[in-house]
């Protein structure tokens, strides 16, 4: 994702800021949302996962304990074992997960849970094996029958083959200097110029205002033009966070 020159024709007006057409697949190949699912899963399968996800949290609870957290408030609601305080035999206490909650955890998900905790792709793992553990298919179990687990349906026969052959298309090209940004699929962001001495003494100059960037030096600009490409943000204990086309011509 950042900025990116292209060549295209000198009298190329596809309007600013807007995605370029041959980016985007055409609306004749999006289906009808399944009625019958939940991407692609019956609700039973859903649930599943979302127990999934809950008993992957309690491995990340203790991550939480170390830190002086709370308790995440989807357990609020959930009955809590108690266990009897050790110099009051009539009270009782709520016990938080212990350490070796890790060990489950990491077993079904396969992997240790990163510093940020278990992923989309650690519940997927848990879920298959609750499943498995039940005697059942994790490949055919809980996927819907309707669309077969896509989360969508073909409008007519032969759609979802004719929309995986589609392949985007760039701009034409041409003569001119544009600037364009890659944080969305693609639009242009600057007018079309005749060369890139041009394109980059408006890149200069107070008109180069998108999103975080801003006017660069002449000395950048000339050297960004030169390269091609830049990414939308970097960061440097010199001059920390700034937008990627500013790096270039740095001393």
């Amino acid at each position: 994702m950042g900025r990116e020159i292209k060549r295209v024709p000198l009298d190329f007006d596809w309007p600013l800021d807007k995605v370029w057409q041959g980016f985007l697949l055409p609306e004749r190949f999006h289906e009808d949302p399944c009625p019958d699912c939940c991407h692609g899963l019956t609700p039973a399968r859903a649930w599943v996962e979302q127990m999934a996800d809950l008993l992957l949290m309690l491995d990340d609870d203790v991550r939480d304990q170390e830190r002086g957290r709370e308790m995440h408030p989807y357990f609020e609601s959930l009955p809590k074992p108690y266990g009897n305080e050790r110099d009051r035999p009539t009270a009782f206490r709520a016990i938080r997960p212990s350490a070796d909650i890790r060990e489950l955890g990491t077993g079904l998900a396969g992997r240790e849970g990163s510093v940020f905790g278990h992923d989309a792709c650690d519940r997927w793992s848990t879920a298959n094996k609750i499943i498995a553990a039940a005697g059942l298919d994790p490949d055919v179990w809980g996927i819907c029958q309707r669309c077969c687990g896509h989360a969508s349906i073909e409008r007519y026969a032969g759609q979802r083959d004719e929309a995986e052959s589609w392949r985007s298309t760039g701009p034409p090209e041409g003569e001119g200097w544009q600037l364009w940004e890659t944080v969305s699929e693609g639009s242009p962001i600057s007018p079309v110029f005749a060369t890139g001495e041009e394109l980059a003494g408006w890149m200069a100059s107070p008109a180069y205002t998108w999103g975080a960037s801003s006017p660069l030096t002449i000395e950048q600009a000339t050297a960004f033009v030169k390269a091609g490409w830049a990414t939308s943000l970097v960061f440097d204990s010199d001059h920390g966070l700034r937008p990627g086309e500013a790096i270039y011509a740095d001393d």
